[in-house]
């Protein structure tokens, strides 16, 4: 019986019709405009706006304008946002909406249908999995783009295998990674058992059934993952790890009865899924009877760091904790049991609740009865929107609001202070910069769009405020006092929205504030992943003694280190964006290498990756202006677009796009930068897998510098104290993980007080530098290169000179000539490398067709010009194929002459070549023999064409083997035998 059709027509109607009900389901954050709905992308950073993601209400027609993504239906958008077929996403959203094959005009919210009998009886899992099946378990999954790098199993109660949850890398749609359920199904009419990849019907067991089975007593810890699972295991040996399957939006289908009368730790995953997610379990938890929940305080991995001191372990101050961290990055970050229970004796480990709490939101602190101590004081000009007459009131145990026709206060939140008005530089964009503290009294700012404040009822501002930690009171009166609060601001104050870091009006930008004065208070408009990833950790001290010191003496360490600072001297000089890109063999050290240089500015999620569209580079780019911007591992960018992002990058600005109306959109990207790249291969390399050509722009943007120092140690010139490379790369790691961020907020302090006096000083420093790596007719290019490092040579040199390395005077200046010194190693001239490419692309020619494809003459001499004699075809030689002309060597001098006839040389010898500037060159390179009045072309009778024209001759274009000689000597050697 053939398959039913899947019903798109009627699944797609039933889904825009309920489309808000499936952007929950898929777990995207959305926001309604008229017919348009915005939304985030999953499968990039959004820097929480919105705009770029849309979808039409009444059409269902979708597209991201960011990355060039579209459909035409909401199938195809559930498709891409889930990252499977449009036939499973059609199938999912029947299932969701009770749409059967067939149905005409389903209802716009029905209840799921279940499943037909027939259908369930088709097929079902086989449990346990046999063992039989273990040795066909699939190595890989058909169609997808990634390869298996984990697999985890779920057993029962007796150790039996249930079901598999594989990590495939990289994931569809240009995801880091993909999971997905492995498990054993069975045909009931035939009995054919096989693989699919495939989950279990709900309800699905726990990750680590047997050792619950094992530990009956002991408690237990919940992970959103199996990874981390396997983490908390070891983090917490007295409990035991489990997970449910399929992450924070599958936990009503996991079965947590075999947690009832347990001791349960929820460990959430750090971001707003993670959440949610820690609170369905404590829901699921309650109705199994658990005999009590924990829930750990992730919080104050972002206040405490694991560290040792005579190796006794210790916690230190100003952790690290970004958003989606969990278990497992902890363990990566030298968290260990004994760091935990160091947590424990602090009370910073649990925010602690008994299971029949779950699902209760966190009560606001009770505002003080009328009368008390706590009762707002006598009236105060607050920094908020409570101005004279104001019914608002701003005290440190927050906001009120109080008229005479009322007996007491009401409280609307915690303190929440209104800083400034805000706008960009254009004068739009106006919104609020408000600051307050969470819980944890960790201190908040926010820029409020304005235009969110005139949304129905305001919930957006509401939510995000929440979102970020603020207090609020209970009830809708206290949230709607709390927007009239700001909708009441009448302060003078203003600051400006600024969409990039570093250098605005003299002063420069950093996540955390600015440094210098300008106009008014600048705010940086930016994700806060970013804030996350440029904090400082540690004492500037801490990073010379951990990090800077095992620089000195190592060429590339302290050429990388320098780079960083030379990223806000371009603006100084007037200087053009530019990067270094570091290759080599694996296991060198290259990552370690940008890491150190990524210290400077901030954690080591500072490193960002070249697996990234164009348009998402732009949006970083930008965002680092005047700072280093560090990219991993170039392999992972697309071959075919690497050398126009490369462009991109050195030119210091995005792409123009155009709008709906066929306009420009305006607001370009911008920024102005140094880049540095790590990969095994350079960049003509990589793109020559893509059969790209290098352009020698791309060459002197990208300046490429072999990783290995040449000393048999990888990366490293010396290993300072450390018995191995390995051993020094260890100790940087761990070093740049407590220890970064404070250089550069010491360099650009300097920077800001003496900018004024530098740009002469630097100029002529750049001059000095290129004289001495240099010979004086040097081309253009090279003296570009050179000055590029010159710059990061100053810039070692000026960060030393204010006490910020701790090196030697002189230290970054001999770095970057090593470093320059190898790459005009690897560069082979200080010529012109497109003029250099041109020869070599016609000596190439020579070199594979010189034999084949030139007929050899029998005459010992070719006359020219007037005399009568002519070289004839040496009948002996062999038949000539695709013949492009003649060639005859000269018996005395050896020099062979290859007569290439017209056509052939302009189409064949200079293919996609100025035939003009190719003559030119060889006859700079004494490899062109000419005819006086005859241009770049030689009068002979040497061929039979010759015979055909009036005068008995043909012009032709007459190559010398010297052409060689310009090349190398073997090659010339090879071509004269």
């Amino acid at each position: 019986m053939p398959p039913k059709k899947l019903p798109f027509d009627a699944v797609n109607q039933a889904a825009l019709a309920g489309l808000t009900r499936v952007l929950d389901w898929a777990g995207v954050r959305w926001q309604q405009h008229g017919y348009e709905v915005q939304m985030l992308n999953p499968h990039r950073s959004d820097d929480e706006s919105f705009g770029s993601f849309s979808i039409n209400a009444n059409s269902g027609v979708w597209a991201d304008f960011a990355t060039g993504d579209k459909g035409g239906d909401v199938v195809s958008l559930v498709a891409y946002l889930k990252g499977y077929g449009q036939g499973d996403a059609c199938k999912d959203l029947a299932r969701l909406f009770g749409v059967m094959a067939g149905d005409a005009s389903p209802a716009a919210e029905p209840a799921p249908l279940p499943v037909p009998a027939a259908k369930v009886a088709d097929t079902q899992p086989v449990l346990p999995i046999p063992a039989g099946m273990l040795g066909r378990m699939p190595r890989s999954k058909p169609k997808h783009p990634g390869k298996v790098v984990q697999v985890w199993c779920y057993n029962d109660a007796a150790g039996l295998p249930l079901v598999y949850v594989v990590r495939l890398e990289p994931g569809a749609n240009e995801r880091s990674k993909d999971y997905y359920p492995l498990s054993v199904w069975q045909d009931v009419a035939t009995g054919k058992t096989e693989w699919r990849w495939k989950g279990l019907p709900a309800p699905r067991p726990l990750y680590g059934l047997d050792r619950l089975a094992a530990r009956p007593d002991a408690p237990v810890v919940i992970c959103e993952g199996e990874k981390a699972a396997d983490a908390a295991a070891k983090l917490l040996p007295d409990y035991v790890a489990v997970c449910w399957m399929n992450g924070a939006e599958a936990v009503s289908k996991a079965d947590f009865s075999p947690l009832a009368g347990r001791h349960c730790l929820i460990w959430p995953d750090a971001d707003d899924p993670g959440q949610a997610a820690a609170d369905a379990v404590r829901l699921a938890l309650a109705k199994v009877g658990a005999a009590g929940v924990d829930l750990v305080n992730v919080a104050s991995f972002a206040r405490v760091a694991a560290g040792l001191a005579e190796g006794q372990p210790v916690l230190l101050e100003g952790g690290q904790w970004g958003e989606g961290d969990d278990a497992a990055d902890a363990l990566q970050r030298d968290w260990t049991a004994a760091h935990i229970a160091l947590m424990q004796a602090r009370g910073l480990w649990l925010v602690s609740m008994a299971a029949d709490e779950v699902g209760h939101d966190v009560a606001a602190p009770a505002p003080p009865a009328p009368g008390d101590a706590g009762k707002p004081a006598a009236p105060k000009r607050p920094k908020g929107g409570g101005g004279a007459g104001s019914p608002f009131r701003v005290t440190d145990s927050g906001v009120w609001f109080q008229t005479e026709e009322m007996e007491g206060p009401l409280w609307v939140c915690r303190k929440l202070e209104i800083i400034a008005r805000t706008r960009d530089k254009f004068g739009d964009g106006w919104g609020l910069l408000v600051r307050f503290a969470d819980p944890d009294n960790t201190v908040k700012e926010w820029n409020i769009p304005a235009e969110l404040l005139a949304t129905s009822e305001g919930a957006e501002v509401v939510k995000g405020l929440m979102g970020r930690g603020l207090l609020i009171g209970a009830g809708p009166k206290a949230k709607q006092r709390l927007l009239e609060y700001l909708c009441r601001y009448d302060g003078s104050e203003r600051a400006t929205i600024v969409p990039r870091l570093g250098w605005h009006d003299g002063a420069f930008l950093l996540p955390d504030g600015q440094l210098g004065d300008s106009g008014e208070t600048l705010v940086f408009q930016a994700s806060n992943k970013q804030r996350e990833v440029m904090q400082c950790a540690g004492t500037l001290q801490d990073w010379q003694q951990h990090i800077a010191r095992y620089c000195e003496g190592n060429s590339r360490l302290a050429f990388a280190v320098s780079v960083a600072f030379a990223g806000p001297l371009l603006d100084v000089i007037g200087g053009e964006s530019g990067g270094f890109h570091f290759y080599g063999d694996s296991s060198q050290g290259k990552t370690t290498l940008l890491q150190v240089a990524a210290s400077v500015f901030g954690t080591p999620g500072y490193l960002q990756s070249w697996r990234s569209t164009d348009n998402s580079l732009e949006s970083i780019a930008s965002a680092y202006s005047d700072c280093l911007l560090p990219l991993d591992e170039i392999h992972q960018c697309d071959p075919r677009i690497v050398g126009e992002t490369v462009y991109m990058l050195g030119n210091g600005r995005g792409k123009n796009r155009a709008n709906d109306r066929g306009g420009s959109r305006g607001n370009v990207a911008e920024w102005r930068l140094l880049f540095m790249s790590s990969g095994e291969k350079t960049l003509a390399a990589h793109m020559a897998e893509a059969r790209k050509e290098m352009k020698a722009g791309m060459e002197i943007r990208m300046l490429a510098v072999q990783a290995d120092a040449g000393q048999s140690l990888g990366l490293f010139d010396k290993l300072h104290d450390k018995g191995s490379g390995k051993a020094l790369a260890d100790h940087l790691k761990a070093g740049i993980a407590r220890y970064h961020g404070t250089p550069a907020r010491a360099y650009i302090g300097r920077l800001v007080q003496e900018r004024g006096q530098l740009g002469a000083v630097i100029r002529q420093q750049l001059t000095r530098f290129c004289d001495e790596v240099l010979p004086a007719d040097a081309h253009g290019q090279a003296h570009r290169a050179a000055s590029r490092f010159a710059l990061v040579a100053v810039a070692g040199e000026l960060a030393s000179m204010w006490g910020v390395t701790g090196w030697p005077q002189g230290a970054a200046w001999q770095a970057a000539k090593v470093c320059f010194a190898d790459w005009l190693k690897a560069r082979g001239t200080t010529g012109n490398r497109e003029d250099e490419e041109m020869l070599a692309k016609v000596r190439l020619f020579f070199e594979q067709h010189g034999e084949a494809r030139f007929t050899r003459l029998s005459n010992e001499a070719v006359l020219h010009e007037d005399d009568g004699m002519a070289a004839d075809p040496d009948d002996h030689a062999p038949k000539t194929i695709g013949r492009c002309g003649y060639r005859l060597k000269d018996k005395v001098s050896g020099v062979i002459r290859y007569y290439v006839l017209p056509e052939s040389f302009r189409n064949e010898v200079c293919s996609g070549l100025d035939v003009g500037r190719v003559c030119k060159l060889l006859q700079a390179a004494g490899a062109l023999e000419t005819t006086k009045g005859a241009g770049y072309m030689l009068q002979v009778r040497t061929t039979p064409e010759a015979k055909y024209s009036k005068s008995g001759r043909a012009k032709v274009y007459c190559i010398t083997s010297n052409l060689f000689d310009a090349g190398n000597d073997d090659a010339a050697g090879e071509a004269a035998v």
